[in-house]
């Protein structure tokens, strides 16, 4: 089972590559994060917004790599809805990471519930 402190590290790690990927131009955090509900069970969600001039599947096969090699990923499946992928990682301590791929015409924030 992870750790609060190994959940914010492999956090804190995603969103540095973020930054040094040319490729994405925008990234949020979703999900209890951004909601400011985290609690001891919450994974990472994480949207990237992919430059247009960038190779989609390319950046999604990087980061997938990453996320096996760097951050111990055992396991993972895709939802898609329109354009976007969400690729969702089991890593090898539980912890489950959430990585949505939007086209940046399509990245944008949107209404949430409070519920």
């Amino acid at each position: 089972m992870f750790t609060s402190n190994e959940r914010e590290q492999i956090c804190t790690k995603l969103v540095s590559a973020t930054r040094q990927d040319m490729r994405i131009i925008g990234a949020a955090h979703l999900g209890s994060r951004a909601l400011g509900r985290e609690d001891a069970w919450s994974d990472i969600d994480l949207a990237l917004s992919l430059d247009p001039q960038s190779q989609f599947e390319a950046v999604i096969g990087d980061w997938t790599s990453r996320l096996y090699t760097e951050h111990d990923a055992v396991a993972h499946y895709d939802v898609r809805h329109g354009e976007t992928l969400y690729r969702v990682f089991l890593l090898r301590n539980t912890l489950q990471v959430d990585i949505s791929f939007w086209p940046a015409e399509e990245f944008r924030a949107s209404a949430q519930s409070s519920s």
